[in-house]
């Protein structure tokens, strides 16, 4: 999030790390002096660099938990980006290093980040310099020499992108105009080339999905035409920007990359009085709230709803945590006239007298998500204090006091769900988990677990290397804590490259379900991951959504994956567990599925192996199972 929320929301996470810690340490102390000044918004150039050197250095307690190395390629000078990407991944509590591009050179640039093992990278196309002083040639260009112009972008861009499918991210800046429009409608040449030259851009950039786009003309509208360029030092070296653009810019892209991976949120848990709506329900009863599209303050809160019922839409799970008569509020969803958030959008409830902190612990463990993917919006100072308090883990943001900045709070907590990407199978969540909890109320019906499971008519699609679901099973890579055997995450790029690798006698598989039952689909809620070796095959990970664990899916499958292994030659299965701060539930899972432990590890890792011919996977027969090569 950006300095502006946290100022009302908390601390950065890289400050929070080593809060209360700072006492005991001078080094530590240090490093939260230096963290303060990262997320100051007035420090000066000479105090960020001073504080990311003191970051930067050294190991041990306080130190970036994270690495990762990321390569600036454009056609203008932007040295200034590295040193806010440094900032913005420290404050995320990772060490960003940067490797520099050549000027104007995508292709040979993803070419040799490539061989260095780079596997993040920035391309930043200016669009002036497509030629010199581009923008105040247009006018007298022929449209034949603009067609060619875009074809050469078209397919340069294409092969850049191409080279660059292996990369884990690719964060692509659209072009801007440089100067201001002459015509007040603003509609002259340079506005219907940009137009056309960023619509080839994200035309080619949609083939694949390791390119994150991030749109310049809203890092423009941000930081204001004015505060953006200094031409003094376009003239000189080619280097339009100024700090302000390119702290906006880092900033979109450590949102991009969620923290560079510090984060990954499910759920938004909302207060209701003052926070979905103007007032006190209890004392102002349904008329007298303020709701409503047209008179302020109620337009405000009305398009907070507007903004919030899309993040559901999205995949985002919202709850209600409020103190409140369960029946007032109640009445609200169900009876206000310009409610835009109604039952349906709900997933789970906690209307009562209880403390906050309580009511999300229960709500986390009701979804079965860890506090960590928990989102609390709140009007209360009181309330958010306590909450940061006990639940460091959750992120708190406040109601802005000054009531006409809450939309824009509402936009950088859009930006928080949102900036990774959702995946078309991320969609629908509050119906699936409603599934869930049908399926529950029924179990209540059965004597037996197995006469409940086969009453679900469960059913699962197991699919090898469906590569239009790549960018899922990464997103779920990301997700899954519970149940997830090694907690090895994996990016788009990585999982279409095990995909590709599936011949000789090394390789990889990737198997994903799409699990369903009478209520409806779950969607695609379980990965396996197969690497092998010669006649070994070795499970490089499994991993589940929560929501469809316990019906007999995560030992259904393996009988088949063992056929494919046998089919290539492999003659043993082996596998692993890695423990993790979540992921306790599962630590014998491979004892459960029938394989034996081979050897355990002081730290408490578990390595199985079993023979091929004597595996025999435990028998399901209530679900009906289909196979997708």
């Amino acid at each position: 999030m950006s300095e502006a929320l946290n100022d009302k929301g908390g601390v950065p996470p890289g400050v929070a790390a080593t809060a209360g810690a700072a006492a005991s340490s001078p080094a530590l102390a240090e490093r939260e002096a230096a963290l303060a000044v990262l997320a100051k918004a007035d420090s000066t150039m000479t105090q960020l660099l001073q504080a990311i050197a003191t970051l930067e250095k050294g190991e041990g307690p306080g130190a970036p938990a994270r690495r990762l190395t990321i390569g600036l390629s454009s056609s203008a000078t932007i040295d200034l980006l590295g040193t806010y990407l440094r900032k913005h991944g420290l404050l995320a509590g990772a060490r960003v290093d940067i490797v520099p591009g050549n000027y104007d050179d995508p292709i040979g640039d993803v070419e040799r980040f490539t061989a260095q093992g780079v596997r993040h990278m920035v391309m930043l196309p200016f669009f002036d310099t497509l030629l010199p002083a581009f923008e105040s040639q247009l006018d007298g260009m022929a449209p034949d020499a603009i067609a060619a112009k875009e074809f050469e972008i078209r397919s340069r861009y294409r092969l850049a992108f191409e080279n660059a499918k292996g990369m884990d991210s690719v964060w692509l800046a659209t072009f801007h105009r440089m100067t201001p429009p002459a015509s007040p409608d603003g509609r002259d040449s340079v506005a219907a080339v940009l137009e056309r030259f960023n619509a080839a851009l994200r035309d080619e950039a949609g083939q694949h999905a390791n390119i994150r786009v991030i749109d310049s003309d809203e890092v423009l509208r941000a930081v204001g035409q004015a505060a953006a360029f200094d031409t003094r030092f376009y003239y000189r070296n080619k280097a339009p920007y100024t700090g302000a653009y390119m702290n906006e810019l880092a900033r979109r892209i450590a949102a991009s990359a969620r923290g560079f991976g510090a984060h990954f949120h499910k759920v938004l848990a909302l207060d209701c009085d003052n926070t979905l709506w103007g007032g006190v329900i209890g004392e102002d009863l349904l008329n007298g709230i303020k709701l409503g599209p047209h008179d302020y303050p109620g337009n405000i809160y009305w398009r907070v709803q507007q903004e919030i019922a899309a993040l559901e839409r999205s995949g985002i799970l919202l709850c209600l945590c409020t103190k409140n008569n369960p029946a007032d509020v109640e009445e609200v969803l169900r009876d206000h006239p310009d409610m835009v958030l109604r039952e349906r959008h709900i997933v789970a409830r906690k209307v009562n007298w209880e403390d906050k902190a309580s009511n999300l612990r229960a709500l986390a463990r009701e979804l079965n998500v860890g506090l960590d993917s928990i989102v609390f919006l709140d009007d209360s100072s009181f309330e958010c204090e306590a909450v940061r308090q006990q639940l460091p883990m959750v992120k708190t943001v406040q109601v802005p006091a000054t009531l006409s900045e809450y939309p824009r709070v509402v936009a950088q907590l859009k930006e928080l769900f949102l900036a990774g990407g959702i995946s078309a199978d991320s969609k629908g969540k509050t119906e699936q988990y409603r599934q869930r909890a049908s399926a529950e109320e029924l179990k209540a019906q059965f004597g037996t677990q197995e006469d409940y499971l086969a009453s679900l008519q469960l059913t699962v699609q197991l699919s090898r290397n469906a590569r239009a679901s790549a960018a899922r099973i990464s997103e779920l890579s990301q997700k899954s804590n519970q149940f997830n055997l090694t907690t090895r995450r994996y990016s788009v790029a990585e999982i279409e490259r095990m995909m590709d690798d599936h011949g000789g006698d090394h390789g990889h598989a990737v198997y994903s379900l799409v699990v369903g039952d009478k209520f409806g689909s779950a969607g695609l809620t379980g990965v396996a991951t197969l690497r092998y070796e010669g006649e070994v095959a070795h499970v490089d990970n499994f991993f589940m959504s929560c929501r469809v664990i316990g019906r007999g899916v995560e030992t259904g499958i393996w009988s088949r994956i063992l056929d494919d292994a046998v089919a290539r030659g492999c003659t043993e299965l082996r596998a692993e567990y890695i423990p993790s701060a979540k992921n306790a539930q599962v630590a014998d899972f491979y004892d459960r599925l029938g394989l034996p432990l081979l050897a355990e590890t002081a730290e408490g890792v578990r390595r199985y192996g079993i023979a091929a011919a004597g595996f025999a996977a435990p028998a399901n027969p209530w679900i009906e199972m289909t196979y997708v090569e």
